[in-house]
């Protein structure tokens, strides 16, 4: 099970016991204890189905996409506020509306069977495509390959912390 299946299962979770057969709360704290930037808010918001903190998360990300726009010296047209929550909105639903993330056409005449062809939305990516202005575009897919790396990289700072605590004999 990975450290999203994990989390997921923790917040959905009615018992958050810490014992010798209850283990939910330490990939609550894993995440939580990430030096990645955002994760913890990046996994509430979007695993978790936790709206409350999206304002707070959209305020940091654009604080990102602001430092990184002058870095890479961005026109002045391109707005990184407008881009911060273009890639965040879309990173956030990134799931193929047609395939619902299978990344696969349905059998004809069949709902839920899947064929071998790839869907013609997503061509077998599963996820939905960048819907941003086409000179944004790029700057867009950046940001969310960005967000993709931070995912990424937090979760595995926390599988690593989870690592660490088992004892292995």
């Amino acid at each position: 099970m990975n450290v999203i299946e994990k989390y997921t299962r923790a917040v959905a979770s009615s018992n958050l016991r810490d014992d010798g057969h209850h283990h939910s709360t330490e990939v609550l704290a894993a995440v939580a204890l990430c030096q990645t930037r955002l994760a913890s808010k990046l996994f509430r918001v979007k695993y978790a189905a936790d709206a409350t903190i999206y304002a707070a998360l959209l305020a940091d990300w654009t604080e990102i996409v602001t430092f990184k726009s002058l870095l890479r010296t961005w026109p002045v047209e391109v707005s990184p506020k407008k881009i911060a929550r273009l890639s965040l909105d879309h990173w956030l639903n990134d799931v193929c509306p047609t395939c619902f993330g299978t990344g696969f056409q349905a059998a004809p005449g069949h709902v839920n069977i899947l064929s071998d062809i790839p869907c013609r939305a997503c061509k077998g990516t599963a996820k939905r495509p960048i819907q941003a202005k086409h000179n944004l575009m790029t700057y867009v897919a950046d940001m969310v390959e960005s967000l993709e790396g931070m995912t990424i990289q937090a979760g595995g700072e926390a599988m690593r912390k989870l690592a660490s605590q088992m004892n292995v004999e």
